[in-house]
C-alpha cells in the first residue's frame, strides 16, 4: 500500500474507524473513501462501497462492554455476523487486494495469563460475551476459509479493551469511557460517590485507540501480511485491577468523592489480556496520558460535558 493506493475506510464514524482515518491523513495517503453502516449490511451496497478499491479497513460494527453483552447479545452477534457476511464475499467479488477487519479478546478462553493467538479455540468462552465471541470466531474461521480457497489477504486483527476520541461514553459502552462519563457526571452533580460493577478485582488491558489506529495502517503496508492470517492480536500495557484504572480515571477527571464497588454485579472475566502478534514500534501510550486526551475530546465534543456543576443548573 502506496499514498496512491485507493483505500475504503468502513465505519468512518466509529471509535476505531474515525482513528485509521486521522492515521491515512496524517501519513499522506491521497486516495482514501469512507463508507457508513448502510454499506456494509447487504452484499450488493458493500460491492458498490467497493468500486475500484484496493485496501478496505472494516471497522464497522457494534460493541459494548458488560452491560451491552448482557442486554443485547442477540444484536451484537447478528450484526457481527451480517457484516462479515456481506463485507467479505462483496472483497473477493471486487478483487481487495486486502481487507483488515477488528475483532476482540473475547475470542479466547478464560484464562490465567496472556492470550495468543495459539489459545484461539482453546477451552470455554467467558459467559457474559459468550454469543459475541462466537460470531466473531465464525468470522475468523470464515477469514481462514477466503484466504485458503481463494488466496484473499483477509486479516482480523484483535486489540484488548479500547478507548480513546470517538468513544460512545454510554453507559453499556466500553469500560473505560463509562468510567469517564460517570466520573464526570458525579463530579458536575458534586455526589458523594460513584459506582463500578463488579470487585474491581478484575483485570483489563487497554489500547488507546489511535496506537491502534496506527498498527492498522503498517499492518497493512507490510510485505509478511500474508503470513498472518486470520488473526493477529496488537496487544497494549499489561493488564491492570479496575479498582486502579477507575482510580487514575478519578484522578484525571478530577473527581474526590468515594469509589464504590458493586459485587452484586457481573464482573466478566477475572482476566482480560492478550500477547504476542503485532510489536507496536515505540511504546504504546500510557494509560494516564490517554485517559486525559480521551477526556479532553469527551468535554470538547459531547454537549453539556465540560460544564460545571454550577453552569449545569443554569
Amino acid at each position: 500500500m502506496d499514498k496512491s493506493s485507493r483505500i475504503l475506510v468502513l465505519g468512518h464514524r466509529g471509535l476505531v474507524g474515525g482513528a485509521i482515518e486521522r492515521q491515512l491523513a496524517k501519513h499522506g495517503y491521497e486516495q482514501v473513501r469512507s463508507a457508513g453502516r448502510a454499506y456494509v449490511w447487504e452484499f450488493d451496497a458493500a460491492r458498490t462501497a467497493m468500486r475500484d478499491v484496493e485496501y478496505v479497513f472494516c471497522a464497522a460494527g457494534t460493541g459494548g462492554g458488560i452491560k451491552k453483552n448482557l442486554e443485547s447479545s442477540w444484536r451484537l452477534s447478528l450484526d457481527t455476523m451480517h457484516i462479515l457476511g456481506s463485507v467479505l464475499p462483496a472483497a473477493l467479488d471486487r478483487g481487495v487486494r486486502r481487507l483488515i477487519w477488528f475483532a476482540c479478546a473475547c475470542i479466547y478462553p478464560v484464562l490465567d495469563r496472556p492470550a495468543t493467538e495459539q489459545d484461539l479455540w482453546g477451552g470455554p468462552l467467558e459467559p457474559t460475551s459468550r454469543a459475541f465471541a462466537a460470531a466473531t470466531l465464525a468470522g475468523i474461521e470464515l477469514t481462514r476459509a477466503y484466504n485458503a480457497q481463494h488466496g484473499t489477504e483477509f486479516l482480523a486483527l484483535c486489540p484488548p479493551t479500547l478507548y480513546g476520541p470517538g468513544d460512545t461514553f454510554s453507559e453499556d459502552g466500553h469500560v473505560l469511557a463509562a468510567m469517564i462519563r460517570k466520573c464526570h457526571e458525579a463530579k458536575v452533580a458534586g455526589a458523594p460517590e460513584v459506582t463500578f460493577w463488579g470487585s474491581g478485582h478484575q483485570r483489563r488491558q487497554f489500547l488507546y485507540v489511535e496506537d491502534l489506529a496506527r498498527a492498522a495502517v503498517e499492518i497493512m503496508q507490510s510485505s509478511a501480511f500474508a503470513e498472518w492470517g486470520p488473526l493477529l492480536n496488537v496487544a497494549g500495557h499489561p493488564a491492570r485491577r479496575l479498582d486502579d484504572v477507575a482510580e487514575s480515571v478519578a484522578d484525571v477527571v478530577g473527581y474526590t468523592g468515594r469509589i464504590r464497588w458493586d459485587t452484586t454485579k457481573p464482573e466478566g472475566a477475572p482476566r482480560k489480556e492478550i500477547t504476542g502478534g503485532w510489536a507496536l514500534p515505540g511504546l504504546p501510550t500510557m494509560l494516564r496520558d490517554g485517559v486525559k486526551r480521551t477526556y479532553e475530546w469527551y468535554q470538547a465534543n459531547l454537549p453539556g460535558a465540560g460544564k460545571t456543576a454550577e453552569q449545569a443548573r443554569l
